[in-house]
């Protein structure tokens, strides 16, 4: 049975993804993706939808304010908006943001809070 694409459609918001990697920087922007959505300062929003090309998550991203957080230089989530012509309202790179990427998933806390702080004062 065909999964609806029912959970990206209405009137323009402001949308916050994260890359979300497997990296320390991924799993950071992933939390402070949470915390926004959690303090009411934007929806979180499935930037794998996006990636998959369902249209109801094309069309909000387009039609919405995204806030868009990468934890590296990769870039992997602005690529993706990119492939969609979706031009990010605000841009922030965890590791331009003084943390370190590290192979590693642990002790997150310390980056999140920092991270946290300096994307919400630029929002």
């Amino acid at each position: 049975m065909a999964e609806k694409e029912t959970c990206c459609t209405g009137a323009s918001t402001t949308l916050i993804a994260a890359c979300s990697g497997r990296s320390n920087v991924g799993q950071i922007a992933n939390q402070v993706m949470l915390e926004i959505d959690k303090m009411g300062g934007a929806r979180s929003f499935c930037l794998a939808g996006v990636g998959a090309g369902l249209s109801g998550f094309v069309e909000s991203a387009k039609a919405g304010r995204v806030i868009m957080i990468d934890g590296c230089p990769m870039g992997c989530g602005k690529k993706v908006l990119e492939k969609y012509a979706v031009e990010p309202f605000r841009y922030f790179m965890i590791t331009e943001l003084g943390i370190k990427k590290e192979d590693t998933v642990g002790g997150l806390d310390a980056g999140t809070k920092l991270a946290l702080g300096q994307v919400v004062s630029n929002i």
